[in-house]
């Protein structure tokens, strides 16, 4: 056992230009401890109510002779065998014990990070009138809390990792025994097992890592802040993965038919869940081929129109000084411009900035001759319904721009050859091996049921084979 100046020494060498880091004195008379911690990360209120006082009230009824590690009212301690060690524990937040504490050990690490934070709010991002009202906080050990106050079940389980030389994130897996596959679990966790850099500062580094390519155009790895939607996403064979420090909870793997499924929808009455999926599919639809469509036809294939058509869109755009094709590029990206402005903006003045920003410039660009109408409506109503699936929000911006360059220079021939080539692509895509378009492409009886149409929920007797690999029945239906 090490000497506990000499440990004393050896913490203010390794923090020595850390004005935050303390060592508390406790003299016994013969008898000395010390607690190493950090100021504010460690909670003072716990290490004088685990720490300070049951050891200085036995020291006083001179009933020492107890081992320190049972004098301790934490429930969770850690006995510290070398030095290493106990500065990780420094680092996490805990309080290290050293000195004459006559037990065969460098010291004790008590639990007392400072768990204060923000409390479980509604995420502002996944707003729902029906349904619980409470999201995922920084906190990965309340976030995993909240997961299990809705999954009573043993069969939860979870791995814990470390990631990062330097910030040595708290990284969790979790997933259902029995449900989810051995293969995913062992997939997901060797993935992040195998993530070389300095920080994790959010979910989102991990989700870079462990994404299925180099750089995938849409998503492989599924996010969200709220509880029941992961817990339900566990349910059907998925991993979660809880980032200590992020409020966005991961999941694997994440489907293309997902971005049109939202928590209410199993709320709400199927015929009215399945008429708003089919208004998202067609409102996606919309965000991207529209403004493609409307170039290809105007700028290449203008026999096709019908001539009142042509003549109320020639009209609209009788003394613009450019063509069409970039008329629309232009308005696309001024668009887009005001969208992140208003992002950007503090949420007080955001919003009321991207209202009045938007409708001053189209008002104004119409009126000084910059653009038409026309235009204007249609790359308006396709930006609009780009709102409608934020999952694929940001790459349906970039993808939407490509399909208007190629349709301006190729016509309906680049339109449809753009189509089917990201049709193609989509189809041999993967997430964590299971196929993105799933249940669609392969075609899966069961996950269709819960795809653009929307089954009773009694109906969904079977968890998505495509996922969990084997037949796991959820219900026996409603008698």
């Amino acid at each position: 056992m090490m000497d506990a100046e000499k440990i004393k020494e050896q913490f203010f060498t390794v923090f020595c230009d850390m004005a935050d880091f303390a060592v508390r004195e406790l003299d016994f008379g013969e008898t000395k401890l010390y607690i190493a911690y950090f100021v504010g990360f460690s909670s003072r209120e716990y290490m004088n109510k685990y720490m300070i006082e049951p050891i200085s009230r036995a020291y006083a009824a001179k009933e020492a002779s107890v081992p320190l590690s049972s004098l301790i009212t934490n429930i969770k301690i850690e006995k510290v065998l070398d030095f290493p060690s106990a500065k990780q524990a420094v680092l996490a937040g805990n309080a290290v014990l050293f000195g004459d504490i006559r037990e065969d050990v460098l010291g004790i690490s008590v639990f007392t990070k400072n768990d204060s934070g923000r409390s479980t709010n509604e995420p502002d991002t996944e707003n729902v009138i029906r349904g619980p009202h409470e999201g995922f906080t920084e906190s990965g050990e309340n976030n995993v809390v909240l997961l299990r106050r809705r999954l009573h079940s043993e069969k939860l389980k979870r791995r814990a990792f470390s990631v990062g030389t330097v910030s040595q994130t708290d990284v969790s897996v979790l997933y259902m025994e029995g449900i989810a596959k051995e293969e995913l679990v062992s997939l997901v966790c060797k993935r992040i097992s195998a993530i070389e850099t300095d920080a994790i500062l959010d979910s989102g580094y991990v989700e870079i890592y462990i994404q299925d390519g180099k750089a995938p155009f849409y998503p492989t790895v599924g996010n969200s802040e709220r509880p029941d939607k992961v817990a339900a996403k566990l349910m059907e064979g998925r991993v979660a993965i809880v980032v200590d420090g992020s409020p966005v909870v991961l999941t694997a793997p994440y489907l293309f038919c997902e971005a049109f499924q939202v928590a209410e929808d199993y709320t709400k009455s199927p015929w009215y869940a399945s008429f708003i999926r089919l208004l998202r599919f067609v409102s996606y639809l919309v965000a991207l081929y529209l403004p493609a469509l409307f170039v290809a036809l105007f700028v290449r294939h203008r026999e096709v129109l019908p001539e009142y058509l042509i003549s109320s869109v020639s009209e609209a755009r009788e003394k613009l000084p450019f063509s069409l094709f970039w008329e629309v590029l232009v308005i696309f990206l001024i668009f887009e411009a005001v969208r992140e402005v208003g992002l950007r903006m503090p949420k007080a003045v955001g919003s009321a900035v991207g209202l009045v920003g938007s409708l001053i410039l189209g008002d104004s660009a119409i009126k000084a001759g910059i653009t038409s109408a026309p235009v204007l409506i249609v790359v308006a109503l396709a930006a609009v319904c780009n709102f409608m699936i934020p999952p694929y929000m940001n790459a349906n911006i970039l993808y939407r721009f490509f399909m208007i360059v190629i349709s301006g220079a190729l016509g309906l021939f680049g339109f449809f050859t753009a189509i089917a080539l990201a049709a193609l692509r989509l189809c041999a895509k993967t997430s964590f091996g299971v196929p993105y378009l799933t249940p669609f492409a392969p075609i899966d009886p069961q996950g269709l049921r819960d795809f653009i149409y929307m089954a009773p929920l009694w109906a969904m007797k079977r968890v998505p084979i495509s996922i969990v690999g084997k037949e796991i029945r959820r219900t026996s239906g409603k008698k």
